[in-house]
């Protein structure tokens, strides 16, 4: 599948739990990330991302669940240590379309870990609480109770107003699950090259979807879908 695809296609695909390779832009970090709306967690998926992809397993979750869960983003956390060895390994000079989205490292207490299973369980737990937590009252106290950090999963989450303040991969994999009514969770990982040891070529990206029948899309597309629809 090429990025011709159009929006209609890439949403029902997202939805019926299809792979989406989804490249930024060239000013960015001109990477393709495979991402996976964690409603259609596997370890079978798991496993399929870590081979096709290589690079870090992120989760990444709405700026609401994380504001309602009162999570920091990992620059944030540093800060706030106050600790002279920690808080200058933050690089302030970044402006806010180029800062991390990385949050804190988790599982969940009982069934986490780092195999394919245990991570698809650790993100299948979190979906199946966030999937109605604006009207869980318990839903801070219950996400505590239920994971762990450190842990085996990098947690990401979206900036505040999504594409309105960031265009990276977060925003734009969680306005993709906003416009296809998922629960806003999605599962993300870098595509990287064995051979260059580097991030893979969009080129290289196109071939590899294209062997694997998934949708290959630039950042462009989604980005005009939300400039002429929102």
């Amino acid at each position: 599948m090429t990025e011709q695809t159009s929006m209609e296609e890439i949403i029902k695909n997202f939805q019926n739990g299809e792979f989406i390779f989804l490249h930024d832009d060239d000013s960015r970090e001109n990477e393709t990330d495979i991402m996976l709306a964690a409603k259609h967690v596997t370890p079978q998926k798991i496993n399929q991302m870590r081979h096709l992809g290589g690079g870090l397993l992120c989760v990444a979750i709405s700026p609401d669940i994380g504001s309602k869960l009162k999570l920091p983003y990992m620059w944030d956390i540093l800060l706030q240590t106050k600790s002279p060895s920690l808080t200058s390994l933050v690089n302030t000079q970044r402006n806010k379309n180029q800062r991390s989205t990385h949050s804190i490292t988790f599982n969940n207490r009982t069934l986490g870990g780092a195999t394919d299973s245990q991570r698809s369980d650790t993100i299948s737990s979190l979906h199946k609480l966030c999937e109605n937590y604006t009207e869980n009252e318990n839903f801070y106290d219950d996400f505590h109770s239920m994971f762990e950090s450190p842990g085996h999963l990098q947690m990401l989450i979206g900036s505040p107003g999504l594409l309105d303040s960031r265009e990276g991969h977060t925003e734009l994999s969680l306005f993709l699950c906003d416009i296809s009514k998922l629960t806003p969770i999605v599962i993300m990982c870098e595509i990287l090259d064995n051979k260059r040891f580097k991030e893979k070529s969009v080129a290289d990206s196109k071939s590899l979807a294209n062997e694997n029948n998934i949708t290959f899309i630039e950042a462009g597309t989604i980005l005009d879908h939300y400039k002429n629809n929102y």
